[in-house]
């Protein structure tokens, strides 16, 4: 007898599936234009499943999210105008529409790496120090992925091609603020998604960091 497959993994097999056919699209020359549009998409979606599959809708994880979102965006918008938090960058077309020269996305990219990293880290410790220290390490760690990936793809591009050394202690130094705010509301969240958005993540720029 074939065992049902539940709702959650369904949700996390379309996710899935989205990052397998969007890395196969991205590596592929004669295919990266038509998927790069979807990206924001693909950005929405991994923000829904985390939901769909932490199960958390109170109004303190609500309230929570609405504060990461706010200052993981308002941070790009006055990095964007200013050049003095991350460098000097501009974000491209790819990643949509944008208000004050910063695109939607980049703050519900922010939540849910913030949230994810959180989730696993929690896994292994309750301590406080490791919960705030750890989960803006990981969020650094991948942006040393994503950074020459997002440049090739135009979601964002540095002044000279340089990404500069002051991008990463700021992702860190932000990544610290907002795990802090996380760990304050002392949310439970679900591993198991954590480790596949991030996994997913690794994966994707990291296999793109070859073909590109």
């Amino acid at each position: 007898m074939m065992k049902k497959i539940s709702t959650e993994n369904r949700w996390i097999g379309l996710l899935l599936l989205f990052y397998f056919f969007g890395l196969l699209g991205m590596s592929l020359p004669q295919f990266r234009d038509f998927f790069l549009p979807f990206t924001p998409l693909n950005l929405l979606l991994t923000l829904l499943v985390f939901y769909k599959v932490n199960k958390d809708f109170s109004s303190n994880f609500i309230l929570l999210s609405c504060i990461v979102f706010f200052i993981g965006y308002t941070v790009e918008v006055i990095g964007i105008a200013t050049g003095v938090l991350f460098g000097n960058y501009a974000y491209g077309n790819s990643l949509g529409f944008k208000v004050f020269e910063t695109p939607i996305v980049i703050g519900v990219n922010w939540l849910f790496l913030a949230l994810s990293t959180y989730g696993i880290v929690q896994f292994f410790t309750k301590k406080t120090f490791w919960l705030i220290i750890l989960p803006p390490l990981l969020m650094t760690c991948l942006d040393f992925l994503v950074e020459p990936v997002a440049m090739k793809l135009d979601f964002w591009s540095w002044e000279n091609d340089t990404i500069p050394l002051q991008n990463y202690v700021m992702w860190f130094v932000t990544s610290i603020f907002i795990h802090g705010l996380i760990h304050f509301f002392r949310p439970k969240i679900n591993t198991k998604i954590s480790l596949i958005i991030i996994g997913s993540q690794i994966v994707f720029f990291g296999v793109l960091n070859f073909v590109l």
